[in-house]
């Protein structure tokens, strides 16, 4: 058995190859990356920050004392508060800091834009905007393209005499 959706299951042994099957769709909802974190990306920043006294932070993220606990000892939250304190050292709270923030930020409205209907967002917005994703992620081509234009030419000489 395969499962198409949630609730529909499809039996292989009824099914009629060659016969005309409705093409698989993805489904109406797809769950959001950027909300799938256990907490804000700006929350580790603010705590290596010391913007304010730690009950403060916890209290407007909503993050209860039993919660705290936890995340101090969750493997992601320890490695996110660690890259969050170099950076701090390194930089302060820098441009850089800044703008990677509000990018993540602005990852959800990205997500909704890229999956809205193209009545309300045109197909090459939409287009430009997974673009724009991709090669933030660095997930295009380009760098290992940079890469290899900066290798050393080959250079052969011949000499006829």
């Amino acid at each position: 058995m395969y499962v198409r959706s949630m609730s529909e299951e499809l039996d292989l042994e009824d099914f009629q190859w060659g016969a005309d099957v409705p093409a698989v769709r993805r489904p109406m909802r797809l769950e959001d990356p950027s909300t799938l974190s256990l907490y804000p990306p700006t929350f580790p920043v603010e705590v290596a920050l010391q913007t304010a006294p730690l009950p403060t932070i916890l209290e407007s993220y909503s993050i209860s004392p039993a919660q705290w606990e936890a995340l101090q000892v969750h493997p992601v939250f320890v490695r996110d508060l660690a890259a969050a304190r170099d950076a701090v050292k390194k930089h302060g709270a820098s441009f850089k800091l800044k703008a990677g923030l509000q990018a993540e930020a602005m990852l959800e409205r990205i997500w909704e834009m890229t999956h809205a209907a193209y009545d309300d967002v045109p197909p090459a917005v939409q287009a430009d905007l997974m673009k724009f994703i991709v090669k933030a992620a660095g997930l295009d081509a380009s760098k290992e393209q940079g890469v290899a234009n900066q290798a050393t030419p080959l250079s052969i000489q011949i000499n006829l005499r």
